[in-house]
């Protein structure tokens, strides 16, 4: 509209200016041909500028189409390679669903020590596969601008404790010793995006103890008043996190390059070492997303100090406390699993076309006292739903014939028994896809694949009504041990862990 516009008033232009000059000739000359020579003259110097203009405005249109045509198969392309991985990121995942499924179980039934270092290997190699996936699944997104933030309250302890969980064992294969500080001042409900968040922590944690080959791995979460009200109500922090390690560090030319995707410092010192390149690149995107910037120091061959800071909204003005010993009863409680409840009268559903992922799931809710049927198809799901009341349905998103989005919107369609049960999706995708899509098609929440107990408790939970739930006495809820030694090592960890078990004996 506005090209036409401009055009209009560039014509009306030259009009005004052929009449200006006709007049003007008209005032100056004494003879009609004179007269006539001019008025032709101007007539075919107009044409000479209209086929001019013309020219130009189709050569221009033209490049225009050819970058709207561009734009249109780079945003095609940026969707098909999204979907692509997407795609890719089920068909290892379900797989890799069932290799950590069983690993689980191996860790909470077996004792031997051999056996459970096997199972924590395993855990740490499937792990990293995923965060292979993951990693180029985000390049892909953020390619494609679709790169998403997710905010919503959270518990800031566990984010930190899954951190030290990630990073501890990585830590201590390599001899390196890891120190924790956390300001047990910092409010510990929060409200952002806490997998955004733990991804930019993991990323620059895995990265450190990487490239340490000996010394040490100070990993810090403070925080800072963004004003200075006494209470936290209502108010905003800026929460910062540093990773310091004293690892090959980075030559002062080479920083820039450490935000480059698919690029790898000094390739030749470190080939050995595993990694897509991609990591810091996401980060750093991820961050600007969250309003910071990720800060680098380092001394080449010395070490290096990553740290960002992110306002975060305060939901609630309990502190986080003694972190390490939350920490040290975590790590126990981990090597002596516990079932938290049983449920003998809850009745659950799960549908899925891979039958080692039924079978994971059975037993992962072996001990539950849950009762629990299994479906191989959509169809034969809906067919159990019409026979038999449930408490709650877990459904596979991608399955042949029938989607569990299908299945789901044909069971609430229905005056069925279980047109009001509560659906929970079972997927291998992204989390992010399955945060944004979930509620529309009909479940009430979802589980990602590989499935984690403590996740799938915590839906459990949730979801069966409570006259169902028989609580236990968990190993946890009995301690009362305050005045643990503060982590400041991992020789801490381990004195703090002694006193801790002495306690409780």
């Amino acid at each position: 509209m506005k090209t036409v516009t401009h055009r209009v008033k560039f014509i009306l232009y030259l009009i005004l200016m052929l009449i200006s000059l006709f007049l003007g000739g008209v005032a100056i000359a004494y003879r009609w041909e004179i007269l006539w020579v001019l008025f032709f003259t101007l007539l075919f110097a107009l044409f000479l500028i209209l086929a001019g203009y013309v020219y130009m405005s189709s050569q221009r249109d033209s490049a225009y189409d050819v970058l709207r045509k561009q734009k249109a198969h780079d945003e095609e392309d940026a969707r098909r390679r999204i979907e692509y991985f997407a795609n890719m990121s089920h068909e290892i995942r379900t797989p890799i669903n069932a290799i950590l499924g069983y690993d689980e179980l191996i860790l909470r039934e077996y004792n031997d020590p051999a056996l459970r270092q096997y199972a924590y290997n395993i855990r740490s190699a499937g792990n990293t596969l995923l965060s292979l996936i993951n990693d180029s699944l985000d390049y892909s997104r953020i390619e494609a601008g679709k790169m998403e933030l997710f905010p919503n309250e959270y518990d800031l302890s566990v984010v930190i404790e899954d951190m030290m969980s990630l990073i501890r064992p990585r830590a201590l294969a390599k001899g390196l010793n890891l120190k924790g500080y956390v300001n047990e001042n910092i409010p510990r409900r929060l409200y952002g995006d806490a997998d955004r968040l733990k991804q930019c922590i993991a990323n620059i944690l895995t990265n450190a103890v990487k490239y340490t080959e000996d010394g040490e791995i100070d990993f810090s979460v403070d925080y800072e008043k963004i004003e200075s009200n006494a209470s936290f109500d209502n108010q905003e922090i800026l929460l910062k996190v540093a990773v310091r390690d004293t690892g090959i560090g980075i030559k002062k030319e080479d920083l820039q390059r450490l935000y480059r995707p698919f690029e790898r410092i000094e390739e030749e010192k470190i080939k050995t070492i595993e990694g897509s390149g991609l990591g810091i690149s996401i980060v750093r995107q991820i961050l600007s997303l969250m309003g910071s910037e990720l800060q680098v120091e380092s001394i080449y061959g010395e070490g290096s100090n990553f740290h960002f800071a992110i306002k975060q909204k305060v939901v609630g003005s309990e502190p986080i406390g003694d972190f390490e010993q939350t920490y040290a009863r975590s790590v126990m409680d981990k090597d002596h699993f516990t079932i938290s409840f049983t449920a003998p009268d809850a009745k659950v559903l799960v549908v899925d076309d891979a039958e080692l992922n039924l079978a994971v799931m059975e037993s992962l809710l072996n001990g539950t006292g849950i009762q629990v049927d299994s479906a191989l198809s959509a169809q034969t799901g809906l067919e159990l739903a019409m026979q038999n009341k449930y408490d709650i349905i877990f459904i596979d998103l991608m399955m042949p014939g029938m989607s569990g989005r299908e299945m789901t919107s044909r069971l609430k369609g229905t005056e069925g028994i279980n047109s009001d049960t509560t659906c929970i999706a079972l997927t291998a995708g992204a989390r992010q896809e399955v945060r944004s899509e979930y509620k529309k098609q009909g479940f009430a929440d979802y589980l990602l694949k590989p499935v984690v107990f403590k996740e799938l408790e915590s839906i459990l939970l949730r979801y069966i009504p409570d006259e169902k739930i028989v609580k236990k006495s968990s190993f946890s809820a009995k301690r009362k041990n305050p005045g643990l030694p503060v982590l400041a090592s991992e020789e801490k960890f381990q004195e703090a862990l002694k006193i801790l078990s002495q306690r409780e004996a």
